[in-house]
């Protein structure tokens, strides 16, 4: 295993993001093959949240290459009664014993924190507020399957100003690539979720622009990505983008017969996105669904590869 964590795309190179893209490719073409590179292994999927495609797509995937996944919810063994029950230093102690890897989803980020102190076992984040990595790789995966060369496209975004993870990852896997990206917002910034967003845009090879006019860049526009606008609060399903930033049949009237659009699901139609429009041949997002299992094969495949020293266990000292 790689003395590794992937919390971010911006913790990959540009020519590794590149390759794991084609990983990605590899192995959707190849479906159906099984593979071995984590034979033996044991994947530990620690979740503080629902989640449908990440759980899935994980545990898919970890079969596939040959290992054993373990999902535990996190609240399960944090919380009895409404009491503590344990601190998340001591799980991630006693789990480190046991798996060989762990896949995080963590919107509080106190698990993360934790894990960050070390690099063994190694971490993917599979969702935390401010960023998804293996989302985006899917996303690019199938992006450079359909239309090819990112440089070469006008890749655009609709989403709140505010920002979420699945949009910064997004853009950070674009601009990874030299692509250029635009996201549409409804005034005409983006303020990000992370504090270092601009700074680390600033340091990528691509460019990121912001537009308030959906018309001025969607009629260009050969990839839409379509953000699920949330909030804050388990009310955030009452608010609603303004009709001129939902995507349906009016917005993309003066699109381009060939674009494509995107969407991370879950979907709420007829709110940010219709059902019309995500039923449609321009959209790929169960394309994209799908190739989450890949973007975690990819993933998962690329920190097995890593010779390290294995982290001695109390049988073996005492053996030794």
């Amino acid at each position: 295993m790689r003395h590794k964590n992937i919390l971010e795309v911006t913790d990959l190179s540009s020519s590794v993001w590149r390759r794991l893209i084609k990983r990605s490719i590899y192995f959707g073409k190849n479906r159906n093959k099984n593979f071995s590179s984590l034979r033996g292994k044991q994947v530990g999927l620690f979740f503080d949240s629902a989640s449908l495609r990440t759980k899935l797509s994980f545990e898919i995937a970890t079969h596939k290459l040959g290992g054993f996944p373990y999902f535990m919810d996190i609240h399960s063994v944090t919380h009895e009664d409404g009491e503590t029950r344990e601190s998340f230093g001591d799980i991630i102690d006693t789990a480190d014993r046991f798996v060989d890897m762990y896949v995080v989803r963590d919107y509080s980020r106190k698990i993360l924190d934790v894990l960050k102190r070390d690099t063994f076992p190694p971490v993917i984040n599979g969702f935390s507020v401010v960023g998804h990595p293996s989302q985006a790789l899917a996303d690019l995966a199938v992006i450079t399957r359909e239309k090819g060369d990112v440089r070469k496209l006008s890749v655009c975004a609709v989403c709140p100003a505010e920002g979420s993870g699945v949009i910064e990852s997004f853009v950070y896997g674009v601009l990874l690539l030299d692509g250029n990206v635009t996201l549409i917002t409804p005034t005409g910034k983006f303020v990000g979720k992370n504090d270092d967003f601009r700074d680390v845009v600033g340091k990528l090879p691509g460019k990121l622009y912001i537009e308030k006019d959906p018309r001025r860049v969607i009629k260009k526009a050969d990839v839409l990505y379509v953000d699920e606008w949330w909030w804050p609060g388990s009310d955030f399903l009452k608010k609603r983008p303004s009709k001129k930033y939902r995507v349906d049949r009016d917005f993309l009237k003066d699109s381009k017969a060939d674009l494509i659009i995107l969407h991370c699901l879950p979907a709420h139609h007829n709110r940010e996105i219709s059902e019309q429009v995500i039923l449609s041949k321009k959209s790929l997002v169960f394309d994209e669904a799908e190739f989450r299992v890949y973007s975690a094969m990819a993933l998962m495949e690329y920190l097995a590869e890593g010779v390290s020293k294995p982290r001695k266990f109390f049988s073996q000292e005492r053996e030794g």
